[in-house]
């Protein structure tokens, strides 16, 4: 099926041709002719298949054919996370070029003035996280009475993240005659209640083929765990690896694999919950750009960030839950692009991962790289370190002025010893 046979304004099957779209997707074929008749939806696709365009392109149309003032708030978009309202806003910005329709993102960690002049100019569709937009409305005085369409993107991580009392806030808020769309990579118990709670005879739509996606090649290297960053930074340049997304479980490990990374000489950034918006959006336009062989990520690049043709996932550290891993490999593999994803697991990470495999349905294939089996002797570097901080003095920490003295720097201590081979 192909877009020029759906019933959209010229416009916008203008600006479908001049971004490259021809054929839908399945979520898109599926959901555009509801969401063009106004129809509450509940929706259930895997990521990287699309649904921005399936709910951007309705609703636009929607907004064209509709007798209204310009400038005039009539679309609300949620989003769980800042990335993911920035990718939103994109997106509907460039399918809007043409339309003379006029779109604006909000949220958090940015500061707030420049979004508020913005939309107090007159703003068509706004592309929101719930707590900047609460903000707006407490501090500033945002009016929601005009917005007849509510899109909920990525409705269950709202779920994860204890956004629900937030959005039934926004129904209230809103027209009384209004749309609601939820958009959701899974079909949870938790999210079927919260579809039955917040639509009006809605269509449901499910379109998850499988648990995973299925171009995304995925295995496993055992290792042992103190030395993965070790076979991180050996493969990357070994196979030439240009455009890595590894994901860790925290800031700290984040952090650390930065430092370690960066003694190897790879160019690589962290991108955490502890990061400046800004910095967080310059590490992941330096990695789209092809400036970074690696970004280092939690898991709140997990959703939401769409990167073009992204070759490689990392799993250096396993997630605390088996759903988050769906969500990792799924940066990769999308938009019917082939991908890979690599997960290191060491003795302790066993039991996530069969929690993982169970999940998936399937049991990933094992590799054991030479040099690294588990149970295999320590190189001498880690062994001296072993012994080192074995001999030294526990240190008595009073509240005495300093000597001046430096305590050994253990971390160091090792990259000096690595750095000598």
């Amino acid at each position: 099926m192909t877009f020029d046979s759906l019933s959209l304004h010229p416009q916008l099957l203008t600006a479908a041709q001049h971004c490259g779209y021809t054929q839908l997707t399945q979520v898109q074929s599926k959901v555009i002719p509801v969401a063009i008749e106004g129809r509450d939806i509940m929706v259930c696709a895997e990521t990287g298949t699309g649904k921005t365009a399936a709910y951007t392109f309705p609703m636009l149309h929607r907004l064209m054919n509709t007798s209204r003032n310009v400038g005039q708030l009539n679309v609300l978009v949620l989003t769980p996370t800042r990335e993911l309202a920035i990718q939103v806003g994109e997106s509907i910005s460039r399918y809007s070029r043409e339309t003379g329709l006029s779109s604006v993102a909000v949220y958090g960690g940015a500061n707030i003035n420049p979004q508020r002049k913005a939309i107090n100019q007159g703003v068509d569709i706004l592309v929101a996280t719930p707590g900047r937009l609460f903000d707006l409305i407490g501090q500033h005085g945002l009016e929601l009475a005009d917005v007849n369409q509510l899109i909920v993107d990525e409705a269950d991580r709202m779920l994860d993240l204890g956004f629900v009392k937030d959005i039934e806030r926004v129904k209230t808020l809103v027209a009384a005659h209004h749309s609601t769309q939820l958009f959701s990579a899974t079909f949870s118990s938790g999210i079927k209640a919260l579809a039955t709670k917040m639509l009006q005879t809605p269509e449901w739509i499910n379109v998850a083929q499988s648990t995973t996606a299925d171009l995304v090649r995925q295995e496993v290297y055992s290792v042992d765990k103190r030395r993965k960053a070790e076979l991180l930074a050996e493969l990357i340049g070994r196979n030439n690896w240009q455009q890595v997304l590894v994901f860790v479980s925290t800031k700290e490990s984040a952090e650390a694999l930065h430092k370690e990374l960066k003694l190897d000489g790879i160019n690589n950034a962290v991108f955490h919950g502890d990061k400046t918006q800004g910095a967080r959006n310059r590490a992941l336009e330096q990695f789209k750009a092809g400036e970074l062989r690696v970004m280092v990520a939690t898991d709140v690049a997990a959703r939401g960030l769409d990167i073009a043709a992204l070759p490689l996932v990392v799993n250096l550290e396993l997630p605390f839950a088996a759903e988050d891993y769906v969500h990792r490999i799924g940066r990769t593999g999308r938009a019917g692009n082939t991908g890979h994803a690599i997960s290191f697991v060491a003795l302790n990470d066993e039991k996530m991962l069969k929690e993982i495999e169970g999940l998936i349905g399937e049991v990933l294939p094992r590799h054991i790289e030479p040099g690294y089996e588990l149970g295999a002797p320590l190189p001498a570097r880690y062994r001296e370190l072993q012994v080192d901080s074995s001999a030294k003095p526990k240190v008595q920490y009073k509240r005495k002025k300093s000597s001046g003295k430096k305590p050994t720097n253990s971390y160091a201590s090792r990259r000096a010893n690595k750095s000598s081979r």
